[in-house]
């Protein structure tokens, strides 16, 4: 069986984005905690992406981001709450699978979609008449080869 690295370099073979949709929004303030001090606050973002085969040279990619501003001491404790998903279909020179996925979402997915998450959460607090806030660009790690063990 060929190695993941040589199966994520057949699957990345003329890679490209025919297509990035938002799939679902969702967006809702507490107004009776729009009051509370910026410095009691936090943001907390979480992300999830799954796949979907659609022929053998193209996949459908679900990446969801949910961003909360909540109490820094209690996550629990939401002021205001932005969840997306965005529908995002490739074309890929290869097979995919869970551990060839795994890396691509880690990577081409969030370079990909972050922006339009950013975007997204700027324009939609502003259109619910709150100030926006900071998302800085996505911090992630790309895979590595790991070298052998002499």
């Amino acid at each position: 069986m060929a190695s993941l690295e040589e199966r994520f370099n057949k699957f990345n073979t003329n890679l490209a984005l025919a297509n990035i949709r938002t799939k679902k929004i969702t967006a809702s303030f507490d107004d009776e905690k729009l009051d509370v001090s910026p410095e009691t606050q936090k943001i907390y973002i979480d992300k999830n992406a799954f796949y979907q085969v659609l022929d053998d040279n193209f996949v459908r990619v679900f990446q969801d981001f949910s961003l909360k501003i909540a109490n820094k001491n209690n996550a629990e404790d939401v002021f205001v709450s932005i969840e997306v998903s965005y529908l995002m279909d490739f074309q890929v020179g290869g097979p995919i699978d869970d551990e060839v996925f795994e890396i691509f979402a880690q990577s081409t997915v969030l370079v990909d979609s972050w922006p339009y998450f950013r975007e997204l959460v700027q324009n939609t607090l502003i259109r619910m008449g709150l100030a926006p806030v900071i998302i800085p660009p996505i911090q992630f790690n790309p895979p590595t080869q790991q070298k052998p063990k002499q």
